[in-house]
């Protein structure tokens, strides 16, 4: 009884002291969202600098534009996780005519984030996460994985709508299958801008 008691006591207390975390429930929710970002490179410009001295023309790489979808969940009012799916395109093109060169790969990436706390519709956080990087079959056979780190906001616009938005670095070099040791590297800075729906609760 005496147990019976204190446990209980105990859970008031818990209570009073986070009112808003006890009764809060997660909010899930999709995003989509465009990116630009950086890349290294370094192989796969050295490949080039050895096809341009042999007469072709290509453009160096270092940079794209790409998109993405995921889904997210507020855990609590201040920590976020995330999953998304995010294509990586890299191209470049021959001056003289010849064929396109593609160094793309599909990543599908985990981030946990805190945000901290705001009296207002905008929220800013710092987040982290790892990444799961596949090299397109245009581009070779080789898997990988990586990690970022990202500095986080959100604007909510109306029940269950808000505007995302993100950028930090990226670590992600993704050794080519039976190259040598060539590798294809994703690595650098990282910029996104998205919308989030998120499904209606009753809190």
């Amino acid at each position: 009884m005496r147990s019976t008691l204190f446990m209980a006591v105990l859970a008031a207390a818990a209570l009073a002291v986070n009112p808003m975390q006890a009764s809060a429930a997660p909010s899930f929710g999709g995003e989509v969202f465009g990116a630009f970002n950086t890349y290294s490179m370094g192989d796969v410009n050295d490949v080039i600098d050895v096809a341009n001295s042999l007469g072709a023309d290509y453009n160096e790489v270092g940079n794209g534009m790409t998109g993405g979808l995921g889904i997210r969940m507020w855990a609590t009012e201040n920590l976020m996780i995330s999953g998304v799916w995010e294509p990586l395109f890299v191209t470049a093109e021959d001056g003289q005519g010849g064929p396109e060169l593609t160094a793309d790969a599909n990543s599908f990436q985990i981030t946990g984030g805190y945000f901290f706390p705001s009296a207002t519709t905008a929220r800013y956080g710092i987040a982290a996460g790892l990444g799961y990087y596949s090299l397109a079959e245009d581009t070779g056979e080789g898997s990988g994985l990586g990690f970022h780190v990202l500095g986080m906001s959100e604007w909510t616009v109306s029940r269950g709508f808000a505007v995302t938005a993100g950028a930090g670095y990226r670590f992600a070099d993704v050794e080519v299958d039976n190259a040598g040791g060539a590798s294809v590297d994703y690595s650098g800075f990282m910029a996104r801008l998205g919308l989030a729906f998120y499904i209606p609760s009753g809190n």
